[in-house]
C-alpha cells in the first residue's frame, strides 16, 4: 500500500495504545536487557481500522534504532525510524512529494555515527529518506549510556512513544550493569 504523505501524517498523529492478548495496555513496562530487541502491536481506539507495529533493536556495537510502521495486513509501511550509530544513504533524485526539509540532504550518505531520523515520503521504497537528528525536532540528538546525561535508552524510547503518539505509559526498568 502506498500512502500519501498526509495519510502518513495522520496516522502518526492517530493516539494508540500497546495490545497484548487483545487487550490495550494502559501502562508497558519494559526490562531492558542488552541487547534489546522488542516489537509491540499498537491500535487506536479513535481509528480502529488501522494497526501499528513498534520495534526496537539494539545492536551489541550499541547500534539503536527505533521504528514504527503502519501495519498492513502482511505489508508494512514505515512511518518513522530514528537511527543511532547506523549509516544510511538518502536518494538522488527529488520527486515533487519530497517535502522541503529533505531538499538539503539529497543522495546525503550518513556516516554510522551520523544519528539520523527517516520519515515517510510518498512515491519512494520504506523509509527511504532522513535527515540529522541535529535538524530535527527530536530532542535527543545524541545516544549516552553515562548516568550523568539525560539521553539514555530508556528516554529515547518515552520521546519516541510520545512522538508517534502511544498513549500507552512505558516504564522501563533500566539495565543494570
Amino acid at each position: 500500500m502506498n500512502i500519501t504523505n498526509e495519510q502518513a501524517e495522520y496516522l502518526l498523529k492517530l493516539p494508540k495504545k500497546v495490545v497484548k492478548d487483545d487487550v490495550l495496555l494502559d501502562t508497558l513496562t519494559i526490562n531492558q536487557e542488552y541487547p534489546f530487541n522488542a516489537r509491540f502491536e499498537l491500535v487506536s481506539e479513535k481509528d480502529d481500522e488501522f494497526t501499528f507495529i513498534w520495534e526496537i533493536q539494539q545492536s551489541k556495537k550499541n547500534r539503536i534504532r527505533v521504528s514504527f510502521h503502519h501495519q498492513e495486513n502482511d505489508s508494512k509501511t514505515g512511518l518513522l525510524r530514528v537511527d543511532y550509530n547506523s549509516g544510511h544513504i538518502n536518494p538522488e533524485v527529488l520527486s515533487k512529494h519530497v517535502p522541503e526539509k529533505f531538499h538539503p540532504f539529497v543522495g546525503k550518505i550518513f556516516s554510522p555515527n551520523e544519528h539520523h531520523i527517516h520519515y515517510h515520503v510518498q512515491g519512494y521504497k520504506s523509509l527511504a529518506w532522513a535527515v540529522p537528528l541535529s535538524v530535527d525536532e527530536f530532542k535527543i540528538k545524541e545516544l549516552n549510556d553515562d548516568v550523568n546525561y539525560n539521553s539514555t535508552f530508556a528516554d529515547i524510547l518515552k520521546l519516541f512513544a510520545k512522538t508517534v503518539n502511544i498513549e500507552t505509559e512505558i516504564i522501563v526498568n533500566e539495565l543494570l550493569l
